[in-house]
């Protein structure tokens, strides 16, 4: 079979999970089927030998200079879906489609191929309709300048591209968590004929079960993610200082990730008016050799998000690693990792509670220890090799089922 993937992103280049997750799978059906992969051209790198990739696609930031790029970036995604249709794929496989020209993945699933999307975020939810240049297609209130540049916008749609952002489509839809499946509403143009929850795996989960445990002598607090707001770092500092103001005067947090431009900075002042700066130690994006060797010495890892996490592999390291799980109890957090059984929840932004939780893991060593080994367990269902096998039936199933007789 030939497929197509869309993805914003696709490794070397990946911010996070979800572009690794997707290479991961690419990789896997490039070994028995023809994989084409159509991504942005945020920087151009060498694509490798398999699976064949192609950085045609604009990446938008979500901004007024994202928007003000848009209707060039869905011209030239067009384009490159066009061009990609040339390899005369049998399914497209599409994945993380934010901040990419949307007008690309309309020109696909106009195409007659069959259209499948994985969801492991909420950009599902508005798509096409929050895309920044199909938008202006649609009715809207608008303010005297908007309503110019939507004209204009809906003008280059009539005499170019010619899409209808809302025309029904049929799709098959792997959704990484049932969280995500209840917090994302499929968009009323899109008729799903196959649904399928597929939990998220950690690629590198192997590298986390591997360590060595040999926590340091004093407590060590993890943060393993991206520096931006809705990662909750703000909670994890401020938690640091409710610890070591009850009792845990040597404890320390380490956060590890790539920082958003500002928040970092944000973050940092933070940790200074909390009389914290010297206890928060900053090592950057690291590879997952050196994230799993800085759980090697650690108490706990934080997962302090303050927004609703689909499915965060970070848990799932974590309980590899047999490290205490402490979390925010959001999204699909408490899905991978149950409260009490498997880790200790607390509220949205609660950085009392999560200071709280902190203080149980380094004060109840025989149900912490029972705790973790609980997780471990856990973690064996999140294993890469199941999950690539349900991909890949995922992937047949799904074109079965939109090529039936009768569909």
């Amino acid at each position: 079979m030939r497929v197509l993937f869309v993805s914003t992103l696709y490794p070397p280049i990946a911010f996070g999970g979800y572009e690794v997750e997707c290479a991961g799978v690419a990789e896997r059906l490039a070994e028995r089927h023809e994989v084409l992969v159509l991504t942005s051209s945020l920087r151009r790198e060498e694509a490798g030998a398999e699976p064949a990739v192609r950085r045609e696609l604009t990446l938008l930031s979500p901004d007024a200079s994202g928007a003000l790029r848009a209707p060039l970036a869905a011209l030239r995604g067009a384009a490159a879906a066009r061009r990609a249709l040339a390899f005369r794929p049998e399914l497209v496989y599409a994945w993380n489609c934010s901040s990419i020209p949307h007008a690309a993945v309309r020109v696909l699933a106009d195409s007659g191929v069959p259209l499948a999307f994985r969801v492991c975020e909420h950009w599902f939810g508005g798509l096409f309709a929050a895309d920044q240049f199909m938008r202006e297609l649609l009715p809207a209130r608008r303010s005297p300048a908007r309503a110019v540049w939507s004209a204009g916008c809906r003008a280059l749609n009539a005499s170019t591209l010619r899409l209808r952002p809302l025309a029904p489509l049929r799709a098959a839809i792997s959704w990484n968590s049932e969280a995500i499946e209840r917090m994302v509403p499929t968009p009323a143009f899109v008729e799903p004929v196959l649904e399928r929850v597929c939990h998220s795996v950690p690629r590198y989960g192997d590298v986390y079960e591997r360590i060595e445990r040999a926590p340091a002598a004093d407590p060590e607090i993890v943060f393993l993610g991206r520096v931006t707001p809705y990662k909750g770092l703000g909670v994890a500092i401020e938690a640091l200082a409710k610890l070591r103001a009850a009792g845990y005067p040597s404890a320390r947090l380490v956060v590890i990730g790539p920082e958003d431009a500002g928040h970092g900075a944000e973050m940092r002042a933070l940790a200074e008016r909390l009389g914290v700066a010297g206890a928060v130690e900053w090592r950057g994006q690291q590879s997952p050799e050196q994230s799993a060797a800085a759980l090697a010495t650690a108490h706990a890892m934080i997962v302090p998000s303050v927004w609703d996490e689909p499915f965060p592999l970070v848990t799932i390291e974590a309980a590899l690693a047999r490290v205490p799980i402490v979390a925010s109890d959001v999204g699909g957090i408490g899905e991978g990792m149950r409260g009490e059984e498997h880790a200790l929840l607390f509220g949205r932004g609660d950085a009392a509670g999560a200071a709280a939780a902190l203080e149980r893991v380094l004060g109840e060593p025989r149900e912490t220890a029972e705790r973790v080994a609980r997780a471990r367990m856990r973690a064996e269902e999140f294993r890469a090799g199941p999950y690539l096998d349900a991909q890949e039936r995922f992937v047949l199933d799904a074109h079965e089922a939109l090529t039936a007789p009768g569909r």
